[in-house]
């Protein structure tokens, strides 16, 4: 029963970077899509009328 955790703590920080990385790439391409304004096109490749405007 007393067996000692070898890497454990190094495995746990490797895992937590990973995991904040990835979060940080997901909150970038939130922000980057939030900031293009797409157009919409239709079969002919010309703007679509937007019912907002």
């Amino acid at each position: 029963m007393a067996e000692h955790k070898r890497g454990g703590a190094f495995f746990l920080t490797l895992f937590g970077l990973i995991g904040l990385l990835f979060i940080a790439i997901l909150a970038m391409t939130y922000y980057f899509a939030r900031k293009a304004n797409p157009v919409m096109l239709d079969d002919q490749g010309r703007p679509r009328q937007s019912r907002l405007s």
